[in-house]
């Protein structure tokens, strides 16, 4: 009955437009490159810089916001400075460049005051401080004051959930009197802070069915619903929960445009729609992606060294007995990697992107020093991160023509390369240091203290080593010396973008100088985008800072993947990991490009966690350093299957550190860079399958549009299972989990909108649907996909 409601009102809506649709007054070279980030108020005043979004800032006429807000726009046209609040969850702002009007959403503020209080009943500190996901883990940015017997401290958190933990006299506790505790994935426990109702139903917007020129979209509220064609926004109409708006002519003339619409109601953001356009037409069908949509990527982290050895002869060790054979170079190289392209290994397993580590100069010599558990080893610089030079090859990795070659043969292959750029530190033999040695933080702290590895309470100046200085980027020639080195890859080579190690070491000023330099040399030049990653591990409001459209694309969400490896991997409840991805698309929207990884160079691998040859509370550098880490436990497998498909099926970009496909085992650096395997003799019969499971997988993300652009929306949660689903106009997929020790029946209420006769599962699990629930038996360790 609804869907004959919906079908009715679709033809109503359908006879009310007549002839075809109509151009948006737009120049014929945009102010804005790509899509404009939405911006998020801050509590009080928000300073929106221009450069930011337009290409000629000076070109802006003016500048018009809602009612609610005032908007003092700078002389010379840099700053626009917005002052008090939306009436509504969300408004636009337009401005006025050169004539022509631009459209950018804002997002109202959703910070709220919140006071901690402890009391120490009886006991004396001299300092209570608390470190959480709430001030990026740095104690010293939330210090108690003491006031009578108790101490408490206040602070603006948005809303959220957030965990913590208190440091009294400095040592490290969860706050007794907050009795919600969730693990921290170290074998201790963290504090966990609710701010506002998130628990509050969010109202939901999703694509519904198109016609060309026209789009319907379902949607609760009309007047509250905001639809975007690039940057301008749209028109719309509705009826009976029905919203429908025309695909402005202009987008006939463009090979890529985009739709996006977002809704709210009682107070409540919704989730957002992003629907691609070819030529003006609604696209159906991943065969008309390209390698350049951001949105259909499979990332793969190559680390060079340790992949494949495809030229012999450019091999060369450090010639030091003091270096561990595990922290020496392996011969990894560019020859490696372009004989597995063109072998189909990558195609086999369904990745389109390869992240590469850093491929620039790294010393001759050996550094650093591991002098624990009765072994002493210094190390070479094999990883790429202790650049000699940011401009200069290694010829250990090959030369500048075998990198051209491997650009070269990936592009014709269909994929993406993106490049491990380092800027925030440089090894002191680099001559930028040995020119300028001013131009480095300061190493010693003005107490005496050492200033390395403190990354969250020096993070702007701290060194990783004492041989690595950190650049000191408040420095305007600092940020155009190593931003023109950054900007050298992309004008040199045909690189598809970046990977920014340290991304949160390093001020926003210098992220906005190099995607400033990159618009302006590659992208308005050529029309090449360049994709741009950060790493940065902090609070969500942290990495959010780092992304708009003038700085960075995305970063990593590492709270996701430590959520993602408490839940598959040590047995936490479900409940958590559907809190931290709801925390997710709250930061981030429901459609963005983070990075969602299955593990990296710099942690113990998943695999090996899970099965317990290192345990969760355990050194896992020492643990690889002092004895072998051997084989997982057959059931490890299974759960890092599941892990791979939750990051396959949810919003943004899987990136698979290598191995992880078949499940590699190791414990951390060096042990989790071991060699890597690709042939049926060097791997297990488990590994056999988990890298055939991994590549069903990824088959299933690079072909069904749905786990590309659809909405998502949870189903079942409880502590072993986990459903949700995601659609795309009439095509649907739901994912359904149990991780329990036993075999479980996961039921679905379905939704009414779709007809579910064609409904197959993907990895063979029984299922049935009865008055509108979808049954699914699933043995233990496992999971099924079953699409429409």
């Amino acid at each position: 009955m609804i869907q004959k409601t919906l079908k009715l009102t679709i033809a109503a809506l359908a006879l009310s437009i007549v002839g075809c649709s109509s151009y948006i007054e737009a120049p014929k070279e945009s102010q804005i490159i790509g899509l404009a980030s939405p911006v998020s108020l801050e509590f009080g005043k928000t300073t929106v810089i221009t450069a930011d979004y337009f290409i000629s800032p000076s070109l802006i006429d003016s500048v018009v916001v809602p009612a609610s807000l005032s908007a003092d726009l700078s002389p010379n046209r840099e700053e626009v400075v917005l002052s008090g609040s939306l009436d509504t969850p969300l408004g636009v702002m337009t401005f006025w460049v050169d004539g022509y009007e631009y459209d950018i959403l804002l997002k109202k503020s959703n910070k709220q005051e919140v006071t901690i209080t402890f009391d120490p009943e009886g006991k004396q500190y001299q300092t209570v401080q608390l470190k959480g996901e709430m001030n990026n883990w740095n104690p010293a940015a939330a210090p108690f004051t003491k006031e009578g017997d108790v101490w408490e401290t206040t602070m603006l958190v948005n809303e959220g959930v957030y965990q913590y933990i208190l440091m009294l006299d400095g040592k490290e506790t969860p706050d007794p009197a907050n009795p919600n505790t969730v693990s921290n994935g170290m074998g201790g426990t963290n504090s966990v802070l609710t701010v506002g109702d998130v628990d509050a139903e969010k109202p939901m917007v999703e694509t519904y069915d198109h016609s060309e020129p026209v789009v319907y979209l379902k949607t609760p509220a009309t007047e509250n619903t905001i639809v975007f064609w690039e940057n301008y926004q749209l028109e719309t109409r509705y009826k009976d929960n029905i919203l429908s708006f025309e695909i402005p002519a202009n987008a006939q003339s463009m090979e890529r445009s985009h739709i996006r619409a977002w809704t709210y109601e009682n107070g409540q953001l919704s989730n957002d729609v992003l629907i691609p356009l070819n030529y003006g037409r609604v696209i159906r069908d991943t065969d008309d992606l390209t390698r350049h949509d951001n949105h259909n990527w499979n990332m793969y982290f190559v680390l060079i060294d340790r992949f494949k050895d495809g030229n012999p002869a450019n091999t060369r060790k450090v010639d030091d007995p003091q270096i561990h054979p595990k922290a020496n170079y392996y011969g990894g190289d560019f020859a490696g990697i372009t004989q597995t392209i063109q072998s189909g290994y990558f195609d086999d397993i369904g990745v389109n992107t390869l992240w590469l580590s850093p491929i620039t100069q790294n010393p001759e010599d050996a550094y650093g020093l591991w002098d624990k558990g009765g072994l002493t080893t210094t190390f070479s610089g094999y990883h790429g991160y202790w650049p000699v030079s940011s401009s200069k090859l290694d010829d250990r990795f090959g030369t500048e023509e075998e990198f051209r070659e491997l650009l070269d043969v990936a592009h014709k292959n269909g994929m993406n390369v993106i490049l491990d750029y380092v800027a925030n530190h440089v090894h002191e033999l680099h001559p930028v240091y040995q020119r300028n040695p001013d131009w480095a933080t300061e190493l010693y702290l003005p107490d005496g203290r050492l200033n390395t590895e403190l990354w969250d309470e020096q993070r702007l100046t701290t060194w990783f080593d004492t041989f690595m200085p950190t650049l000191d980027f408040s420095r305007e020639e600092v940020i155009e010396t190593m931003t023109d080195s950054a900007l050298y890859w992309v004008k040199e080579f045909e690189l598809d973008g970046f990977r920014h190690d340290a991304t949160k070491h390093i001020q926003l000023e210098f992220w906005r100088t190099l995607t400033r330099k990159i618009k302006d040399s590659v992208t308005i030049p050529t029309g090449k985008q360049v994709f741009q990653i950060g790493e940065t591990y902090g609070s969500r409001e942290l990495i959010a800072s780092y992304i708009n459209s003038g700085m960075l694309d995305a970063q990593f969400d590492f709270s996701l993947y430590d959520a993602g490896l408490n839940t598959f991997g040590q047995g936490n409840s479900f409940n958590g990991l559907q809190t931290q991805l709801q925390e997710s698309f709250n930061s981030y929207g429901y459609h963005n490009l983070m990075g969602y990884i299955s593990g990296n160079h710099d942690k113990t691998r998943f695999i090996t966690l899970t099965s317990g040859e290192v345990s969760w509370g355990e050194d896992g550098k020492l643990a690889g350093w002092t004895r072998e880490i051997e084989d997982p436990q057959a059931f490890a497998y299974d759960r890092l299957s599941m892990f791979h498909a939750f990051n396959q099926t949810i919003p943004g970009i899987p990136v698979t550190y290598q191995g992880d496909e078949y499940g590699q085992p190791g414990a951390n650096d060096p042990d989790n860079r071991r060699w890597m395997e690709f042939e049926e003799g060097e791997l297990s019969s488990l590994e056999l399958k988990n890298r055939s499971v991994y590549s069903k997988l990824t088959e299933l993300r690079n072909t069904e549009m749905t786990l590309t652009y659809g909405d998502f929306r949870f189903h079942t949660v409880t502590d072993h299972t986990l459903a949700y689903s995601r659609a795309y106009f009439e095509e649907q997929v739901i994912a359904v989990f149990n991780k329990s020790d036993q075999q479980k029946e996961v039921e679905v209420l379905l939704r009414d909108e779709f007809n579910y006769t064609n409904l197959e599962a993907q990895f063979g699990n029984e299922f049935s649907i009865e008055d509108g629930v979808l049954k699914v038996t699933l043995p233990s360790n496992s999971f099924e996909i079953l699409t429409l």
